[in-house]
């Protein structure tokens, strides 16, 4: 099951940074086909955080046990992946939200960019370790 959440995590991830490059070669305004491929990429990405965020819990929950209160690579990387899903996540339902079903006035272009730019290299960098552990 790590090795399926894993690829999904790393092949969404690559999707979404080529959807981000390149929707500025064949939709700059986002008004046709651009739209319609972020509306389906939204909902896929809000599912590839929450799994991001329970594998992440899931490590922190045994770093925190087995651990003797050291700071190591181990105990930062786990810390990043949870915090920033969570960060992550707030970040997309409130411009997703508020962008399509709200005040589309609401989402901030600015919030777009950095949730774009960020959620791959969270997302790759979870299902790579994802791909590489036996058990979860």
């Amino acid at each position: 099951m790590n090795k399926i959440m894993g690829s999904f995590l790393k092949v969404l991830a690559v999707v979404v940074w080529v959807q981000f490059l390149a929707i500025l070669f064949y939709d700059p305004a986002q008004e046709g086909v651009g739209f319609q491929i972020w509306s389906v990429l939204d909902p896929l990405m809000v599912l590839a955080i929450l799994i991001t965020i329970w594998s992440a819990f899931r490590r922190k929950v045994e770093v925190d046990r087995l651990s003797v209160s050291s700071l190591s690579r181990e105990y930062i990387e786990t810390n990043i992946a949870l915090y920033g899903g969570a960060a992550l996540l707030a970040a997309l339902l409130w411009n997703w939200i508020g962008s399509r079903w709200s005040y589309p006035l609401v989402s901030f272009q600015w919030l777009w960019i950095l949730i774009d730019l960020t959620l791959p290299l969270l997302l790759f960098s979870v299902g790579r370790r994802l791909t590489k552990t036996e058990a979860l």
